[in-house]
């Protein structure tokens, strides 16, 4: 056993001072002895928890990046619980959506209507699936994309059912949507649904607002519309695009009157733009419709893939590989294939180059019976058909 050595009685001048050191050589002999301590093996270090960086989605970082560019500003909502879209319905309307997370309520506002409609509201239930949200309520079925802030969906407002699709941005400075798209619409009389019209071509704007729509061809060097096929008559449509200082939304005008509203989706494969078409023709009948344009650029393999699809009475899955679109209807349940022609406008004799648009079509139906399919964004695709007036949107799962 160890003790320490007993000191002798200090004097009284050096007390203090012995007293110290006698506390020092105490502790050492402890040590030395192995007091002091446990006697166990050091502690081990702390390793420190690793911090996983998430990898920023890329359609998410496109889309952003593609709104910074255009300037465009998320719609605010009355609080941090709102999230708020501008849609175009496809009967002539413009609604604004609100919905609150908290309190599980929606509202629909009526920004413009050709029927008289008024404003809605009530409570969803909600589910999201990977980066989508679809909102269900009575008579309301809508998705949202969280990457893109794009809406789409059905509607049924008043006793009026329609499709509707747009975006979460509101535009800032229209010089900043200047560039060169392509489109494709769906038109009809609002009173009957009669004398359907499918335009599709070139859409040209410039950063002073102004406007070019080409139905039928494309710009040529000079800048001029010109027909793409000589089966195709090409006609220039000139626009002016204003903003209301009302509302703030985007008008787009031809001569003295509403051509329609615009609306603007910031996409990860540019912008697209959503127009509510309305405007009354020579003999002064109402028109109504949808205008989609999207910055043209060819399609690849990168549509391949599952699309839930929906127009007013229709909902549908679209499924496509390679060079084949296997279609079934949700309500009958039959399916059928249809070829894939991507990058064409037209079939046979009318088939021409066209960039951005792919052609479906099925060997049983007549010549005159197609569809064509124009991706927007990654997760959004709009399809017309030309045996109905109506024209769809297709979310891709």
């Amino acid at each position: 056993m160890c003790f320490p050595a007993v000191p002798a009685p200090p004097s009284r001048k050096s007390y203090h001072m012995k007293n110290a050191l006698t506390f020092l050589a105490l502790s050492a002999a402890l040590s030395a002895c192995g007091g002091g301590s446990d006697g166990g093996t050091p502690e081990a270090p702390v390793t420190p928890p690793v911090v996983v960086t998430p990898v920023p989605d890329p359609v998410t970082v496109a889309s952003q990046a593609v709104a910074a560019q255009a300037g465009l500003a998320v719609i605010a909502g009355a609080n941090a619980d709102e999230t708020v879209y501008d849609v175009a319905a496809d009967i002539g309307d413009t609604w604004r959506i609100t919905f609150d997370s908290a309190k599980k309520t929606y509202a629909i506002r009526v920004l413009s209507t050709q029927f008289g409609l008024s404003d809605r509201s009530g409570t969803f239930s909600a589910v999201t699936v990977g980066h989508l949200t679809t909102y269900t309520a009575t008579d309301f079925s809508v998705t949202v994309d969280a990457r893109t802030r794009l809406l789409s969906g059905n509607i049924k407002l008043g006793n009026m059912v329609s499709t509707v699709s747009g975006t979460g941005y509101a535009v800032g400075d229209v010089a900043r949507l200047a560039g060169s798209y392509i489109f494709l619409g769906a038109m009809r009389n609002a009173s009957n649904g009669g004398d359907r019209f499918n335009p599709k071509g070139s859409l040209k704007v410039a950063a002073d607002g102004s406007a070019q729509l080409c139905n039928g061809g494309v710009f040529n060097a000079q800048g001029v519309c010109s027909a793409v096929s000589p089966q195709l008559e090409a006609e220039n449509a000139s626009l002016t695009l204003v903003k209301d200082a009302k509302n703030g939304l985007l008008v787009a005008r031809q001569g003295q009157q509403d051509f329609g509203i615009v609306h603007v989706h910031a996409g990860d494969r540019g912008l697209a733009l959503f127009i509510d078409r309305y405007s009354r023709n020579q003999e002064n009948v109402l028109r109504v419709g949808t205008i989609v344009a999207a910055k043209q650029q060819k399609i690849g393999s990168e549509i391949a893939g599952t699309y839930a699809c929906a127009a007013p009475g229709i909902s549908a899955k679209i499924e496509i590989a390679g060079n084949t679109a296997t279609l079934t209807n949700n309500t009958s349940g039959k399916t059928h294939a249809e070829t894939i022609t991507a990058n064409k406008l037209g079939l046979g004799a009318q088939a021409v180059d066209f960039d951005g648009i792919a052609v479906f079509k099925d060997p049983a139906d007549v010549p005159a019976d197609y569809s064509m399919f124009m991706p927007v964004s990654s997760s959004m695709a709009v399809e017309f058909s030309t045996d109905r007036s109506y024209m769809g949107t297709c979310l891709k799962n």
